[in-house]
């Protein structure tokens, strides 16, 4: 290292340490540790979010797998004429999707049956046989976590500290800063009230 970089390095570090010696005030500190915490922030983020990525990533791997072996695709055959979708208000935005329910029988691993509601299309005529999934108890459950959906799950949850670390660091010294302002303002205003008679004494 070069002494042209050394005192470039040792410039910029006391830049950043807000100066030394026993001008120094309380609020200086403060906004030392304010900037500490944001830059260890930014070195703590990156580890965060490659942890937040491989626990989300092991855990839903978990579920998937316990979902894919309790559940089962059963052939449903509607007891009644399904409806059609009851777009009475004209809002189509409280529908998440275009089926239904509709009453159907399905069996059961004990080989008996089993009568309810499933979901499908509109209009569709009794009768007509409905894929659903059934979990070992004979119910009609939601599909398994698609593994496939995974890489994507695990990416927004990393993202989460990757950015909000730092992000919420930030936004905390922003505030601190502030506050510390207006407090040296303050101070600065006592201060001269404190000083002013006797220096305008001095003059005149």
């Amino acid at each position: 290292m070069t002494a042209r970089q050394d005192r470039v390095i040792r410039r910029s570090l006391r830049r950043f340490m807000l100066g030394s010696g026993p001008l120094k005030r309380r609020s200086d500190r403060l906004q030392v540790i304010g900037r500490i915490v944001v830059a260890l922030s930014l070195l703590l983020a990156p580890p965060l979010a490659v942890m937040a990525t491989t626990t989300t990533t092991t855990h839903l791997e978990a579920v998937a797998d316990a979902e894919a072996a309790e559940r089962t695709r059963v052939r449903a055959v509607l007891l009644e004429d399904a409806p059609a979708i009851p777009h009475t208000s004209g809002d189509y935005s409280s529908y998440s999707d275009d089926r239904v329910h509709a009453r159907a029988v399905w069996p059961l691993p004990d080989g008996t049956s089993r009568a309810g509601y499933v979901l499908t299309a509109p209009l569709t005529p009794a009768g007509t046989a409905v894929r659903v999934w059934g979990d070992r108890a004979g119910d009609v459950v939601r599909a398994p976590l698609d593994p496939t959906g995974i890489p994507t799950s695990a990416m927004v949850m990393g993202a989460l500290p990757l950015f909000g670390v730092p992000l919420a660091a930030w936004t905390l010294y922003a505030v601190l800063c502030v506050l510390l302002d207006a407090h040296r303002e303050r101070r600065w205003e006592r201060d001269w009230a404190t000083v002013e008679p006797d220096w305008n004494s001095r003059l005149l």
